[in-house]
C-alpha cells in the first residue's frame, strides 16, 4: 500500500445500531507499523462542532463534497485497509498538517 495520507474514504463507523459508514481521513503514513494493513484516521462529518475544522471547497485537491464538510480531529481510530471503501477524494497538505497538529493538542504531555 502506498501512502495514504490526506486521503479520505468512506468506512464503517463504529458505536452506530446499523452498518452506517462516514467519511474518514487519513492521518498516518508510511511510518504506522503496519501501513501495509492499516492507518490511522480521524472522522469527518457535515456537521459543524465548535472544536471542528472546516474544509473549503479549494482545501479539495481531488474529489470533494457537496455539502459542508469539516474535520473531527479528537475522533480517531486505526482501520484496515480492507476495510476502507469509496475514496472521496484527497484534502490539501495544509489541512492534514492542521489535523494532526490538533490531535496532538489532545494527547500532549503535561
Amino acid at each position: 500500500m502506498t501512502d495514504m495520507q490526506g486521503e479520505v474514504w468512506w468506512g464503517p463507523a463504529p458505536h452506530k445500531s446499523d452498518s452506517t459508514y462516514r467519511p474518514w481521513l487519513v492521518v498516518s503514513d508510511i511510518s504506522h507499523p503496519f501501513s501495509q494493513e492499516e492507518c490511522i484516521v480521524v472522522g469527518m462529518t457535515s456537521r459543524n462542532h465548535a472544536a471542528g475544522i472546516p474544509i473549503p471547497d479549494e482545501g479539495w485537491i481531488a474529489g470533494g463534497s457537496e455539502t459542508d464538510a469539516y474535520i473531527s480531529p479528537w475522533y480517531i481510530m486505526t482501520v484496515k485497509h480492507r476495510d476502507l471503501d469509496n475514496q472521496q477524494g484527497v484534502l490539501a497538505d495544509t489541512l492534514v498538517t492542521e489535523a494532526i497538529e490538533a490531535l496532538h493538542g489532545y494527547t500532549s504531555l503535561s
